[in-house]
């Protein structure tokens, strides 16, 4: 399995003020994006997930044609892409026809839920991308799925992946590998677990699950 970060790129520099927040809340300085790609090697290993980075930059990074940041504050990174982001969908696409695909293979995307802009961009990009023999599908992203927010969920069917008790703890230990990142979302290394598995259960009607969502055949 491999899972490929889109907007994994190194920081634009200088920093729009807002990015500079995140970079101290984050820690890290100038090397905060490098810090974060080492927590995904890190998280990704006890998956057993294959890490790939693209360097397209993220949405704290990025500036309109006028030169201007377009995340100004918190409140931006939930918005719809900008009409100058609309290139990230091209690129997008463009370096997905690039992989090396087989007959079969599924592409798994986020479905957005919470309205993060970068990962409504890869939404975008992978219900406009098509490849003869590749199966997309869509994932709910947690712990922005617990929110209400975005389209919802799709029309379409979903596929329900039932979990063990050693599922759920092997991805909350996943998420502690995020050091820079779990402390924004949860107030105690304990609730992680606690939250997983309060979601698993909901999703899967009192039987821990993930859900999974393909579009109409």
């Amino acid at each position: 399995m491999e899972v490929i970060t889109v907007f994994a790129g190194d920081p634009i520099f200088p920093l729009p003020p807002f990015a500079q927040v995140l970079h101290a809340l984050w820690g890290g300085g100038e090397n905060a994006m490098a810090m974060r790609r080492a927590e995904d090697r890190e998280a990704l290993a006890l998956l057993q997930a294959l890490p790939i980075h693209w360097e397209f930059p993220d949405t704290i990074y990025r500036r309109d044609a006028r030169d201007q940041p377009l995340c100004q504050d918190r409140e931006d990174l939930f918005r719809p892409p900008h009409p100058d982001e609309a290139l990230w969908i091209g690129r997008i696409q463009e370096a997905l026809a690039a992989v090396l695909w087989e007959e079969g293979d599924l592409l798994l995307a986020p479905l957005a839920l919470g309205g993060h802009v970068d990962h409504r961009l890869v939404r975008m990009a992978v219900e406009g991308w098509q490849c003869p023999g590749v199966l997309r599908g869509f994932y709910e992203d947690f712990p922005y799925a617990e929110w209400e927010g975005f389209s919802g969920l799709p029309d379409g069917r979903f596929d329900c992946v039932e979990l063990t008790e050693e599922d759920l703890k092997v991805k909350a230990e996943a998420i502690r590998a995020y050091r820079s990142q779990w402390p924004i979302f949860f107030a105690t290394e304990e609730e992680i677990l606690e939250r997983i598995r309060a979601y698993a259960l909901r999703v899967g009607d009192g039987v821990p699950a993930e859900r999974f969502w393909f579009p109409p055949l």
